[in-house]
């Protein structure tokens, strides 16, 4: 049995790496098919950029409204530098959220818009500049 383990090892870590990557990749088709299908727009307002880690990674810090409800989110801050995300603290940026669940949300700091932006207007911002389709 010992031997059957020492020689097939390697075959199970390559099913268990490539069914992760699978899973992965689908989780993620499935996140942007509800984005596209339920996802509204709104305003974020970026407050801070927190580290995590041992200084390893940075996430954004923003608040939202909807409604008169506040929501509190963070974000990842991609391939921004520290310095680069410390520049947009205070800023309005779009963030796209899941009609049914508000905390299931991503903010796009790529496109900056002002606060008092609507649903019609996103669309219009979203319809008038083809690159930004490819980063959502």
């Amino acid at each position: 049995m010992i031997n059957w383990i020492r020689k097939y090892h390697v075959y199970f870590w390559i099913i268990l790496i490539a069914g992760l990557l699978l899973y992965d990749n689908n989780e993620k088709k499935l996140y942007a098919k509800l984005y596209k299908k339920e996802g509204i727009c709104t305003s974020a307002i970026i407050n801070d950029v927190e580290g995590y880690g041992r200084g390893t990674g940075y996430d954004f810090k923003y608040t939202f409204r909807i409604k008169n409800k506040t929501y509190h989110s963070k974000t990842d801050i991609g391939n921004l530098n520290i310095h680069q995300a410390e520049k947009l603290k205070n800023k309005t940026f779009m963030v796209v959220f899941l009609k049914r669940n508000p905390h299931i949300n991503r903010v796009y700091v790529k496109i900056p818009v002002h606060e008092n932006f609507g649903q019609l207007e996103y669309k219009n911002v979203l319809l008038k500049k083809p690159g930004i389709e490819n980063i959502l």
